[in-house]
Parts: C-alpha cells; structure tokens; sequence
C-alpha cells in the first residue's frame, strides 16, 4: 500500500467521525426533546432500549437490504431512501446516547453550552467505533441499534404525553 492509499483511508474515517459527531450536534439543535427524552431511556433502561431497536430496527434493515439487491432500479432508489431514513432516525436516538456519556465527563461550561455534552460524548463514541472488528462490527451496531430503539420508545412516550395532555384539556373543558 503506497502513502496515498494510507491517507485515503485516514481522512475518510476522520470524516466519517466528524460527520457523526455533526449529525448529533444537528439533532441536539433540532430536536433537544427527542435527545433529552432518549437520554433518560438511556439512563433508564439501556438493555431494553437496544433488544427494542434490535426487534424493530433489524427487520427494516432488512426489508432495505433486500430491496436494495433485488429491487430493481426502483427498490433500489427505495432501499437506499429507507436505508438513509433508518441511519437519520438511529442518529437521533443515539445523539441521547452521545449525551449521556458526555454528561459522565461533566465540565463547567455545561450550564453555559448545553451542546457540549453531546459534542465530548460523540467524540469519545465516534472514536470508539475506529477500533478494528469490536468498533465496526459490534460497537457502531449496537449504538444504531439502540439508537432507533430509543427514537421508538421516544416517540412512544411524547404520544403517551400528548394524550394525557388531550384528555385533562378534555376534562378542563368539560368542568
């Protein structure tokens, strides 16, 4: 292998760290409820979240993968839309996670920067998902795995939320 093959391969996993660690940046900004709300899951039930994402998640994947080599030209632009759409929504999930591990590496400008912790947090996972075998194949996967079971038990809960709020506005109307 020559040195550009080297530095190929170097800047394109620099890249894909700082585009990660960019999304969850862009899903604090976006959606801080959604990450705030799949933090406490995180905090709450790590397990159950990821065996969630993993029933849920998995089959879609491979709904994708499946349209993706046998689809045709259009289940191909379909399993790539899908397979996008799945990485954006793990992404979301997993910036709960990328929170969580910053918020265990506490700082004094947290209470000034509310994003910091999301940032220190998806560094130290980004650069963990760099380790050959463990980080390719078992950390990564199981973050995004987790990650759309959190968006899942998310939404679950901010649903729950907005009927308990529908049903006591009834309540107050009806009184």
């Amino acid at each position: 292998m020559i040195m550009a093959d080297v530095l190929k391969f170097l800047f394109l996993i620099l890249g894909a760290l700082i585009i990660t660690v960019s999304y969850w940046l862009l899903f604090e900004a976006i959606f801080p409820r959604w990450v705030r709300t799949a933090c406490r899951i995180y905090q709450q039930r790590p397990i159950k979240t990821f065996l969630l994402g993993a029933l849920t998640g998995g089959p879609a994947i491979l709904i994708t993968v499946a349209l993706l080599n046998q689809g045709g030209p259009q289940g191909q632009f379909l399993g790539a839309s899908a397979g996008i759409f799945l990485l954006l929504v793990s992404l979301v999930g997993s910036a709960g996670l990328a929170r969580l591990v910053g918020e265990g590496l506490p700082s004094a400008i947290d209470a000034q920067q509310s994003w910091r912790p999301v940032m220190r947090g998806g560094a130290v996972l980004s650069i963990c998902c760099v380790l050959p075998i463990a980080g390719w194949f078992a950390i990564l996967p199981v973050i995004l795995l987790s990650g759309f079971g959190a968006v899942v038990r998310t939404a679950w809960q901010i649903h729950r939320q907005r009927r308990a709020a529908i049903h006591e506005a009834m309540k107050a109307v009806e009184a």
